[in-house]
């Protein structure tokens, strides 16, 4: 069985309801484009995905604001929840001064609810546990030029969305194993290819006592985890009914820790976070999420832009974010502020498109007229 989803010269395809997909979404949607978001997951979020803890909201990954953090400033300041978001001064290992940095009271559900519940306010909508099979062009096969993204439902049912644009938010990875009936050129194709990524493990934990008082610690050498984040001790206790602390770490896929079950990766970082606070006992923990990350870092920025593969059709993905490094941009930063600019120069890539492509269509027209 088959559902089908019309193309139209101003509809556009999202892939993915991270931040990316739900700025580029939301933008899109102010902007007057059909909007169709579909996520491979039951719930949003991406990399800034939630759960419940006690009677609050809190991510699997850890997250805060930076004072510098200015397109996400902005955007919670134009989803109307920039005063929910409060300053703390935390202590970080290896720095002398207290650094200031910012949480959104009840967490960053609230921003991801305001930009979904903004899309499908202005005609849009969200799919979810729906798995992108394939994007492939209709060239030739419609009077619209565009895109056809065929995708899986859980119940086995294929899900057709036609599209004039399409936004892919997932890893650079991903979106090769789904586009190889485009025609992209190889070169891009290898480059991308190229990009190399680490995965990341995240044990979130809820512990009846405090242990660390440092907002972020980096770990000792030879621990399984490569930093402690002292969650309450930056933000509070508020409602999660403990002490929230995460051991967060990078790996390789082929690495015996990424193939374990979560059981034992837990009791692997939770010796290793013994060994720092010794008072502390296995019965100390109330709760625990463990999160596994398959393309969690890009470890190296690619030196071309790859962002604009072939016509209408975008890659909005951490890893072709860069921060500078000696001898240019070659560090991958994968921090929120970085991939919600790079939402922005989509969308108004997509939105400059449309307006040219439309001011040639009139003028087409306006030829036509005065030929008759």
């Amino acid at each position: 069985m088959e559902f089908n989803e019309s193309v139209n010269d101003r509809s556009v395809c999202i892939i993915g309801s991270g931040m990316s997909g739900l700025v580029t979404g939301m933008r899109l949607a102010k902007a007057g484009f059909t909007v169709s978001v579909v996520e491979e997951l039951a719930s949003p979020g991406g990399l800034l995905a939630y759960t419940r803890i006690g009677r609050e909201y809190l991510e699997l990954v850890p997250h805060h604001i930076r004072k510098s953090d200015k397109a996400l400033l902005s955007l919670a300041k134009e989803m109307g929840v920039e005063d929910k978001i409060k300053w703390y001064d935390t202590a970080w290992s290896g720095r002398a001064s207290i650094r200031k940095v910012g949480y959104f009271d009840g967490g960053y559900s609230c921003l991801i609810s305001s930009l979904m519940q903004y899309i499908t306010d202005h005609g849009g909508h969200i799919l979810f546990s729906t798995t992108v099979a394939e994007i492939t062009s209709l060239r030739g096969g419609s009077l619209l030029p565009g895109y056809r993204t065929t995708c899986i439902l859980t119940n086995s049912t294929r899900y057709v969305i036609d599209s004039k644009y399409v936004v892919f938010t997932g890893s650079c990875r991903t979106f090769l194993n789904v586009s190889h009936g485009l025609d992209i050129p190889m070169d891009y194709r290898d480059i991308m290819m190229n990009i190399s990524y680490k995965a990341g493990i995240s044990a979130l934990m809820v512990l009846k006592k405090p242990s660390t008082e440092m907002y972020s610690r980096k770990a000792p050498e030879g621990m399984p985890f490569d930093r402690i984040i002292g969650h309450s001790a930056a933000f509070g206790e508020r409602g999660y009914g403990g002490h929230v602390v995460y051991l967060t770490g990078t790996c390789s896929i082929t690495d015996s820790l990424w193939i374990a079950s979560d059981s034992d990766i837990l009791n692997k970082y939770f010796s290793g976070f013994r060994k720092l606070y010794p008072s502390l006992r296995k019965s100390d923990i109330k709760s625990y999420r463990l999160t596994k990350t398959r393309y969690a870092f890009a470890e190296k920025y690619p030196e071309i832009d790859l962002t604009n593969p072939c016509k209408d059709l975008y890659v909005c993905a951490s890893g072709l974010t860069a921060s500078q490094g000696e001898g240019g941009l070659t560090i991958p930063k994968n921090r929120l502020d970085n991939v919600i600019r790079l939402a922005g120069r989509i969308t108004s890539e997509i939105i400059r498109s449309d307006a040219e492509q439309d001011t040639v269509t009139r003028t087409d027209i306006t030829d036509l007229a005065e030929y008759l």
